[in-house]
């Protein structure tokens, strides 16, 4: 999978960039704030339809436009070659109907989340820290996007699960204030259930299958000096239970039994908006940590850096063929080790994006084999010695 042309239109510092990168390593090199990372953010966004640097899609947009485009061509070996477009519209602006619009092979589709799988990206960062030490939000996030891009049916699942928990949490307040009867949360609850298990249930295959590469990748950056396992932690006792059905029945009991607390509350206390991951790293699984709370920064870091390589060839074996790789600035911030374990994966076939301040700062084989791009103020073109 690799992408033959990108074309940007009003994104972010770009007023119009046409790139058509190399099937191997590309690397971009320029000055800090020059546009390095926003090309990077936007082949993420036309892979899962967010950016994660924004926390509105139209911050997306160039100062003073109405709306920004991202197209791409993308070459795919186990399905056909895909035209994808996404538009997204600034805020105030009054020319653009819709917030965002998606297109595939020139045909526009009603459902944004119809983009997603089309193109499977990859992105380090050095922000990636958080997964591990961060909030639940941003490993539930983690997930969410991760999933997202090999399987369409949990995007529409998330879909269905959000929108009836805001239903259900609207009328848990109506319940409160003594607008409603409580017998009404009945039916929201039995959707909650049905979406939500199906999330949970979703969530644990895939990270059954993450952790094993986990694993096997932490064990390789730690020269075998600490094992890593990583486990689900729903918000009310799951047990053994390993079908839709079995999370299900699950799922009714635990909101049976804290319906008083949700009313009194006036939200819904369990399900998977609060459900959480839990990473232990140790000499062996007697000794292993909480790595969130008693980890050291280079131990969050090898985690951190294990789950993404581990991602990138999860996602290989499910979907049939790499993802392209976003590296953004992540060099500067790991040891000779993990850098080692970085530039073998840009190296190691697929095509692979990774921005520097400092071309010098890459082992001269790395770059003898990569197609190296400056970017100045916006302006990306082939690097000239």
């Amino acid at each position: 999978m690799r992408v033959t042309r990108l074309e940007l239109f009003d994104f972010r510092n770009y007023e119009h960039l046409r790139l058509e990168p190399g099937p191997g390593l590309n690397v971009l090199v320029g000055p800090n704030a020059q546009g390095k990372s926003n090309l990077l953010e936007s082949l993420y966004a036309l892979a899962t339809t967010k950016s994660l640097r924004a926390s509105r899609d139209s911050e997306m947009v160039r100062f003073g436009a109405d709306a920004c485009r991202i197209v791409a061509d993308v070459q795919r070996e186990t399905q056909g070659d895909v035209l994808l477009e996404m538009a997204v519209g600034a805020a105030g602006a009054v020319n653009l109907a819709e917030r965002k619009i998606v297109k595939v092979n020139g045909g526009r589709h009603a459902k944004i989340s119809d983009l997603i799988g089309n193109l499977n990206a990859v992105l380090f960062s050095s922000v990636d820290l958080g997964i591990v030490r961060g909030e639940p939000e941003e490993r539930r996030r983690f997930l969410n996007y991760e999933i997202a891009q090999v399987s369409p049916r949990y995007v529409l699942a998330l879909a269905a699960y959000k929108r009836a928990l805001e239903q259900r949490n609207r009328l848990l307040k109506d319940v409160r204030w003594g607008h409603t009867d409580a017998a009404s949360l009945d039916a929201w609850s039995a959707q909650i259930v049905e979406h939500g298990s199906r999330l949970i249930e979703r969530r644990r295959a895939f990270l059954d299958k993450l952790a094993v590469h986990a694993a096997e990748v932490h064990g390789q950056i730690s020269n075998g000096a600490e094992t890593l396992a990583v486990e689900y932690g729903a918000s009310f006792p799951v047990g053994d239970a390993v079908t839709v059905e079995d999370v299900s029945a699950r799922f009714t009991g635990a909101l049976a039994g804290v319906r008083r607390d949700e009313i009194q509350r006036g939200t819904t206390l369990l399900g998977p908006q609060r459900d959480d991951l839990c990473f232990r790293a140790g000499a062996d699984a007697e000794r292993a940590i909480d790595m969130k709370t008693f980890g050291s920064q280079g131990q969050q870091r090898t985690v951190a850096l294990a789950l993404r390589l581990a991602e990138r060839r999860l996602i290989e074996e499910m979907v049939g063929e790499p993802p392209i790789v976003l590296l953004d600035d992540v060099l500067s911030d790991l040891d000779e080790s993990r850098r080692a374990q970085i530039l073998a994966l840009a190296l190691g076939g697929g095509q692979t994006f990774l921005t520097t301040t400092d071309l010098d700062a890459l082992p001269p084989e790395v770059v003898g084999r990569a197609q190296v791009w400056d970017v100045k103020a916006g302006v990306v073109s082939a690097h000239t010695p």
